[in-house]
């Protein structure tokens, strides 16, 4: 017989368990296997689970189904040829890594021409951690990725990482609609039968570079609203999407794309060359069919190529997106191209798009509004800043947008504000051709910006006796902080564009 100790702490844990199980406590994640390879030196006809019987190559893997917890561990230093490819579903407590280890620098994946060299198709709860992938080879004219995750009629795979990885040279066509992107990094759900998304997926501390189609993106051919004559599936969202700290150059089309995104953050990216062996227009950062999502504290430049660029897009089909506190310099050509391009179509509008607290530096046109479906847009406290004459804001479409407490300055005469609907007010106007829009309470003169076109963000703080200090209007739901990180205040009058604090001595 037990002794009834014994039995009342049974009973104890047991009422502990249920009620842990009973707030929804996660289950310990589950120990996996381990599995090396050294692409260099291993052998596939070894255990494969130790260091020092490391298989040799990717087809090994391939091969091998793998399960909840366990990881790939590839040798630091060595390159893997061909594709991975592989089978086996993790879960997020209890995920499949892909991983380095020993000394060196990052294990290369190096594809020769693939549709991927990363290839996760209809799998899930899989890492990816400090790898080199490359893809170079193959036509031009054929989609290419460098990681590709593909889920097809599969319903919802969670949980994706991609953490620290290094993609480059990636060579394909220049394809970024939903049938079949090329790209660097790039989700994709596709089918027709079982209802198809993403959710929790993660790209932080990645580099991409030299590759085409789109650097970071997602697309679906999910992606049809009710009602709609347009084709594809029912809208499923993508949820949970965040892209963080990735560093992106030498881009062919787009930098950073979120298409069926559903409160998606997309921060602190940096996109320096894009559209630059473009066949269509891309942008820098941008999302299309996407609701309730933040693009914020992202830096994009140098979209120039043939098709000239625009840092930022509210394209069709996206409901209530917020684009704040980034900054852009130096796209586009000629008037073409250039900070932001509001375009939304009528069979697939964009409403309630709210831009505020950025700062286009010397890109080649300010604000660009086209097509005819992007009602309710609110642009205030923003920065658009030129050394040269250029269009600031040019209304192409038959909607307005409202236009409030933002600096349109240039360096020289000449610069250009054509807008007949947009609603303006308590903007700042300095060295803009003729005459400004309908402003009843209009500033017209130098902002004092501290250093402005020569330190980025930090030269558009204002000087001591700047005309836009405390000169403008209060605005609701302001989102409370400033570029710089100043209180906004509501309901008092504050600056004008992206700084809300006090005057500062040079």
């Amino acid at each position: 017989m037990l002794p009834n100790s014994f039995v009342r702490r049974a009973a104890a844990a047991l009422a502990l368990s249920l009620v842990f199980a009973w707030w929804g406590v996660p289950a310990l994640a589950k120990t996996g296997r381990t599995f090396y390879v050294d692409c260099a030196a291993g052998n596939d006809a070894a255990a494969g689970t130790s260091a020092a019987a490391s298989w040799r190559t990717l087809a090994k893997l391939n091969a091998t189904p793998f399960h909840a917890g366990d990881v790939i561990s590839l040798r630091r230093g060595t390159t893997c040829g061909g594709a991975f490819t592989p089978s086996g579903a993790g879960t997020a407590n209890s995920p499949i890594v892909l991983r380095a280890f020993g000394k060196g620098s990052r294990p290369k994946i190096a594809g020769t021409g693939q549709r991927a060299a990363v290839l996760l198709r209809n799998v899930e709860g899989w890492e990816l951690r400090d790898l080199e992938v490359t893809n170079p080879g193959g036509s031009a004219s054929t989609p290419r990725s460098g990681i590709l995750v593909q889920l097809g009629d599969f319903g919802i795979g969670s949980h994706f990482v991609v953490d620290n990885v290094y993609v480059h040279d990636v060579h394909g066509c220049d394809c970024t609609s939903t049938t079949d992107p090329s790209g660097g990094i790039v989700f994709h759900a596709v089918g027709k039968q079982v209802p198809t998304g993403f959710h929790d997926v993660r790209i932080t501390g990645s580099t991409v570079s030299g590759v085409d189609g789109m650097g970071i993106g997602t697309s679906s051919w999910w992606d049809r609203r009710q009602p709609s004559s347009e084709p594809g599936q029912p809208f499923v969202p993508i949820t949970g999407f965040v892209a963080r700290e990735n560093r992106l150059a030498d881009l062919g089309g787009d930098g950073i794309v979120v298409q069926n995104g559903v409160q998606a953050l997309v921060e602190r990216n940096v996109v320096d060359g894009y559209s630059l062996r473009a066949t269509a227009n891309h942008a820098g950062v941008w999302g299309w069919n996407t609701d309730r999502s933040v693009f914020q504290f992202n830096e994009v430049a140098h979209g120039d190529g043939a098709k000239p660029g625009v840092a930022y897009d509210v394209d069709s089909g996206n409901t209530d997106m917020v684009y704040q506190y980034n900054f852009s310099h130096d796209n586009g050509r000629a008037g073409v191209g250039g900070h932001l391009l509001l375009c939304g179509d009528l069979d697939r509008p964009s409403s309630g798009a709210i831009i505020r607290y950025n700062i286009s530096q010397n890109d080649k046109t300010g604000i660009t509004i086209a097509c005819e479906g992007q009602p309710n847009t609110k642009i205030y406290n923003n920065v658009i800043h030129t050394d040269s004459a250029v269009p600031l804001v040019a209304n192409y479409s038959s909607l307005g947008a409202s236009l409030v407490n933002n600096v349109f300055s240039s360096q020289v005469l000449g610069s250009t504000i054509t807008d007949r609907l947009g609603t303006y007010g308590h903007d700042l106007y300095y060295n803009v051709k003729a005459t400004t829009p309908a402003d009843t309470a209009a500033v017209v003169g130098d902002p004092l910006f501290l250093d402005p076109g020569r330190t980025g963000p930090a030269g558009f703080v204002l000087r001591c006796g700047s005309p836009a200090i405390g000169k403008g209007a209060s605005v609701p739901d302001n989102g409370g902080r400033d570029l710089y990180g100043n209180v906004v205040p509501e309901g008092n009058a504050t600056n004008i564009g992206a700084y809300a604090g006090a005057g500062v001595r040079p």
